[in-house]
């Protein structure tokens, strides 16, 4: 549903204020939702760090985590815009363009966790959790981070009427939404092939080749239209995904 709505951004040619609020409502019902769902019985005992925390009382067991939530939201907001300000920098100083930096460099730093737990789940043969990882990461994007961006705007002194996108932001969210699409496409069958692994890895490095307008627009129309024919392929299936968060947690889990 995201990934449908997400295309809403490029048509509006920027991200409302009211619109905003409406993606954080959908991340707080998503994490309701979560909430809500069965546990899968998978009893692994914790080691580590995560074991020490989960051994603790009750009480000092959440307001450690309350804690750690706490020092590491300082610490990013401490840290964000001199990063932001030194990326910029380094890339005027080395002449190198600097929304490159900015769209894969600062992503792939701020995101490496996610890729490590999803790829260390992998190895253990837990594919359902890393791939688990990797939706709630991307359900966060569209909702949490796109809808928290408007509302940043505002408070740093812009227009109370939203975020405004220039063209090229517009082609990055209509590349990235069929990104999306695509990915929904290939999992919504509940399989996560090895074709598939490797069609989506040579499409992301296009992009590092296709650097003009045009050829953004091609490579987002070949998403859509490999989504289609694997939707289509997969066409039972959708109805099923699209009833599931929206049924009781014990009939899910049934």
């Amino acid at each position: 549903l995201l990934a449908v709505v997400a295309f809403l951004i490029p048509l509006m040619g920027s991200i409302p204020l009211w619109f905003g609020f409406v993606l954080l409502a959908a991340f707080v019902a998503y994490l309701w939702r979560a909430s809500q769902a069965p546990d899968d019985g998978d009893d692994e005992e914790m080691v580590g760090m995560a074991g020490n925390i989960a051994s603790m009382p009750q009480r000092a067991r959440r307001w450690t985590i309350v804690a750690l939530f706490v020092v590491a939201a300082a610490v990013i907001l401490s840290s964000a815009e001199p990063f932001a300000e030194a990326l910029v920098a380094s890339g005027s100083a080395l002449g190198i363009d600097s929304y490159f930096l900015v769209q894969w460099l600062a992503p792939l730093a701020t995101e490496a966790p996610e890729f490590i737990v999803a790829a260390l789940f992998a190895l253990r043969g837990m594919g359902g959790a890393a791939i688990g990882t990797l939706i709630a990461s991307k359900v966060n994007q569209w909702s949490l981070l796109v809808g928290s961006l408007p509302i940043a705007h505002v408070l740093g002194g812009g227009t109370s009427g939203g975020l405004p996108l220039d063209g090229r932001q517009i082609e990055e969210f209509v590349l990235t939404a069929s990104q999306t699409v695509l990915g929904v496409a290939i999992i919504i069958a509940l399989r996560f092939h090895r074709w598939s692994a490797i069609a989506l890895v040579a499409l992301f490095a296009v992009q590092f080749v296709v650097t003009d307008t045009s050829g953004r627009w091609v490579l987002s129309a070949v998403h859509v239209v490999a989504a289609l024919v694997v939707l289509w392929i997969n066409r039972r299936d959708i109805v099923p995904t699209l009833r599931a968060p929206f049924r009781r947690a014990e009939a899910a889990g049934a």
